[in-house]
């Protein structure tokens, strides 16, 4: 028997030192975004459908079916 635990889609901008993230992550239903990312174990956090806009090379958009992103780098986060 699975058992799985309810998740919602989120649409999220991430702002790191060197890119700007736009995609999705799956919260807790009814979760904070905060928490979320507090609760992060492994320190990575997936990201799916993906724009990278990277400061650098021009700011060209790339499109990623998942990036991960390390916690400890994420200087902003916000909904969409």
């Amino acid at each position: 028997m699975q058992m799985q635990v309810p998740k919602q889609k989120v649409r999220v901008k991430i702002k790191t030192e060197s890119f700007i993230f736009k995609g999705t992550v799956y919260t807790m239903v009814d979760g904070r975004l905060s928490d979320y990312i507090t609760s992060q174990k492994d320190k990575f956090i997936p990201v799916t459908d993906a724009e990278v806009h990277p400061f650098h090379d021009g700011g060209k958009k790339t499109k990623r079916e998942v990036v991960f992103i390390n916690v400890d780098k994420i200087e902003m986060m916000e909904y969409l």
